[in-house]
């Protein structure tokens, strides 16, 4: 029950106890309606006291939730305690990916991707980003595509971007909704990231023709904004421009 509710319900039995009163006074009140007034005065009462225990008893829940929340935080996991804490720092980009810390953030498709093949009718899609951190040496990212006009979800990718240490060598791991799981490698020179497929793997029912290999490039424009153009070679396609797109950033 609310507090409103116990504050309305507290005026109602106030008003009744005041008519009681009057009728107390007034001779020409029959006991009969005085013994009604101190019955709905009892039920009301009685109403008071089970809304202050349930009070009282979701006081006592939202305690031991506290309770549970500083127990969990006192807890060495570093990344619940970062859930957990509205006020904890971001963790400390790890050294190794620094020549990667470009591409860190949120980005949002501006304007909307364009997306070709010979198999296929050419069509446009938006596109969201995440490419974040947790102070290990690898970026997490996430890619999630929309049908421009219906936001229908479409393409679906998340995964790790790795870089040897001491070196520009990269490491794209990447899984997809369509059942795609591979690992491009290449490398970062400035704000520039190339990388091709050297393994590539899918489900035993995955959709023909088979993708067999994929490239892709990053870059950090003059405007700031970041492009990736993907190409793609299948069992019956020779490797061509698949994707491109541009992205703003949105979240630092």
């Amino acid at each position: 029950m609310s507090i409103n509710e116990v504050i309305m319900s507290a005026s109602g039995a106030c008003k009744l106890i005041d008519s009681l009163h009057s009728y107390c006074f007034s001779s020409r009140q029959s006991k009969s309606q005085v013994c009604c007034l101190r019955e709905q005065v009892e039920k009301k009462n009685g109403e008071l006291k089970q809304l202050r225990q349930k009070i009282s008893r979701s006081d006592s829940q939202v305690r031991k939730l506290k309770e549970k929340l500083d127990e969990l935080k006192r807890i060495n996991f570093p990344f619940l305690n970062n859930l957990l804490s509205q006020d904890c720092e971001t963790a400390q980009l790890n050294p190794v990916i620094e020549p990667l810390s470009w591409m860190l953030g949120t980005w949002l498709s501006d304007p909307p991707g364009d997306g070709t093949f010979p198999s296929m009718k050419p069509f446009q899609y938006l596109e969201e980003v995440h490419i974040s951190h947790v102070g290990q040496p690898m970026l997490n990212f996430s890619f999630n595509a929309f049908h421009p006009d219906t936001k229908k979800p479409m393409h679906r990718e998340c995964g790790f971007i790795r870089i040897q240490p001491d070196t520009n060598k990269v490491a794209f791991i990447s899984a997809q909704n369509t059942g795609l799981v591979e690992v491009e490698e290449g490398e970062v020179n400035g704000q520039e990231l190339s990388i091709a497929s050297n393994s590539v793997a899918r489900i035993s029912f995955a959709k023909k023709p088979h993708v067999e290999q994929i490239t892709r490039k990053f870059r950090l424009n003059s405007e700031g904004k970041l492009e990736q153009t993907v190409s793609m070679s299948t069992t019956t396609q020779p490797m061509t421009q698949h994707l491109h797109i541009t992205y703003k950033k949105v979240i630092p």
